[in-house]
């Protein structure tokens, strides 16, 4: 394990020095430095996990497909939307926009001596056991990730956000970063606060990051695979995710409105949003003016639900 370590951080380092380090040097902004060399391991996460989805997932989808009518241009507008956020394109452009907001809040938090509380100094022998505090911190991330993922659906002015990534009407591997810029602004923002309220390390975060959102790809995957009774309630499979992107019916209006977890069933268990029935329903929204994202590419579905989010934003403006 340590070679492979050691190999990552050599390949990363000559990226950096071959390409990324002249051109900061170029600009003058060696105040990146640093965050720059962060970006490139950013980057060769990212390769690596589409190099896993293309070759692995794929492959699953291809061989054991759920659907078997799959309409390629719907496809290909959810891999633009991933390797524009695998590669750090879009990462890049939120973490533009959302750092001067962290940096400032959490200059407030100390200004007020409020230190991040560690797990550690809570439990002490986590200090001896790095992966059970590595797996207290993911469960931290993903309770957050939760919340956040239920507020998506409750509040107007983000479901108006969000309910781009549920208008897809077929799940595949890519469907996972099919997200409104400013959607992921936002969820950054409240995540990247929260990690930094209970102490997350900047290198357990983008760990958590990577893990999380590997099985989130996989858990959007047209394919029937669970876990079975007691792994389906340990961990997010395919079968119970397809659930909440289950398109309404006059039986079931709000069956989109369960299983929010994106890693760990337990939340929605403990919180009464779980659902295990095992039927097998279309996805998709019951809206058609959001069902209409579907005609745009990557850019027109950005301007279209940009639209959408500040006419249902606009009421409010009008009565202040």
């Amino acid at each position: 394990m340590r070679e492979l370590v050691d190999l990552w951080v050599s390949v990363q380092t000559w990226i950096f020095q071959t390409f990324v380090a002249p051109v900061i040097f170029e600009l003058h902004l060696m105040e990146w430095f640093e965050s720059a060399f962060n970006a490139t391991e950013i980057v060769m996460l990212g390769l690596l996990q589409i190099v896993v989805i293309s070759l692995v997932m794929r492959t699953f989808e291809k061989r054991w497909p759920l659907e078997r009518s799959a309409d390629n241009r719907l496809m290909r507008v959810d891999q633009v939307y991933t390797v524009l956020n695998k590669l750090g394109v879009i990462p890049l452009a939120v973490f533009m926009a959302a750092y001067p907001i962290t940096q400032e809040i959490e200059h407030l938090v100390r200004v007020m001596g409020f230190v991040p509380p560690r797990i550690e100094r809570i439990v002490p022998w986590l200090h001896d056991n790095a992966l059970a505090s590595f797996l207290i911190y993911f469960l931290l991330y993903d309770f957050a990730a939760y919340w956040v993922h239920r507020a998506q659906h409750k509040l107007r002015w983000w479901w108006a956000l969000h309910s781009l990534h549920h208008s897809q009407r077929q799940l595949t591997v890519w469907s996972d970063d099919r997200n409104h810029v400013f959607d992921d602004l936002l969820v950054n923002i409240v995540l990247v606060l929260f990690a930094q309220l209970v102490g997350t390390q900047p290198e357990d975060y983008i760990l958590i990051l990577m893990i999380g959102r590997m099985i989130e790809s996989w858990s959007h995957a047209n394919i029937d695979i669970s876990f079975g009774r007691l792994g389906g309630r340990l961990l997010v499979s395919p079968r119970y995710h397809r659930l909440h992107h289950a398109l309404a019916s006059p039986d079931e209006r709000h069956i989109h409105d369960h299983n929010f977890a994106p890693v760990f069933p337990i939340w929605d268990i403990l919180f009464g949003t779980a659902i295990y029935d095992d039927k097998h329903r279309p996805t998709g929204v019951d809206d058609r003016t959001i069902d209409a994202d579907n005609e745009k590419g990557w850019l027109g579905q950005q301007v279209r639900v940009f639209g959408r989010f500040f006419a249902a934003v606009l009421p409010r403006f009008r009565r202040a």
